[in-house]
């Protein structure tokens, strides 16, 4: 989710439009399909957009539906539109073990290609347990990171955001609960602060688990993805 919520947003500033996909063979479409485990509720969130090019969405039609499975649940994804980004979501109750594989199934009209086969397993879940939130940490001291998560073959990926600092990210290997992000990591927008501008500022820190699945061929092209997130956020100060 988090990932369609990003290319959302920059599709917004750009300025984005609709189809419907009467006009749109599936062979031209490209698809995002998305399943993310929340940290807080044990149920898989599921979504699917599809575009032609970059900046435009297609909308399904009648007797069209998307719809996901895994785990022994399924559900059909309800359509939503917003700021002329189209897509469809869900979620699968209590689908949360690793290695539970997600399909995605495409319907579409007589005479198009369906895509009944899209297909990706879910990673093993994070969970941070430091940085506390809500805790301030001075940007001339390291930041210890410790997150709880079952044994995994995966790598993760750790980052950090904030309107006060440049983003940053850590590669973890498999196998690794903990890392420090070292002393001067964390830096300022700028050098030398302008006048009137705070350098103290909320930051995220975010550890992400993603596992990359198999696309059904009917499509142009595109990604499908699942992920497990964990985010904490602290204050960073000069």
């Amino acid at each position: 989710m988090k990932r369609i919520a990003a290319l959302a947003v920059l599709l917004i500033l750009a300025g984005c439009s609709t189809v419907q996909s009467r006009d749109i063979r599936t062979s031209g479409m490209t698809a995002t399909l998305v399943v993310t485990l929340p940290e807080s509720r044990d149920d898989a969130d599921v979504s699917a957009s599809f575009r032609v090019g970059t900046l435009t969405f297609v909308e399904l039609g009648d007797g069209e539906s998307i719809k996901a499975s895994g785990g022994g649940k399924d559900v059909d994804l309800k359509h939503q539109r917003s700021a002329g980004v189209t897509d469809y979501t869900g979620q699968l109750d209590g689908v949360v073990d690793p290695g539970t594989e997600i399909t995605f199934n495409l319907k579409r009209g007589s005479g198009d290609d369906a895509a009944p086969q899209s297909r990706v397993k879910l990673p093993e879940r994070v969970r941070l347990t430091s940085p506390l939130a809500g805790t301030t940490y001075s940007r001339r001291s390291a930041v210890p990171v410790r997150f709880d998560s079952d044994p995994s073959q995966l790598p993760s990926v750790l980052t950090w955001t904030g309107q006060c600092i440049q983003p940053g990210s850590l590669q973890l290997e498999p196998g690794r609960t903990s890392v420090s992000i070292p002393t001067g990591s964390i830096k300022p927008l700028a050098t030398t602060p302008t006048p009137g501008t705070t350098t103290t500022c909320p930051v995220d820190i975010t550890l992400t688990r993603r596992t990359e699945g198999t696309l059904d061929k009917a499509f142009k092209d595109g990604a499908i993805t699942a992920e497990s997130q964990s985010v904490r956020r602290i204050s960073s100060a000069p």
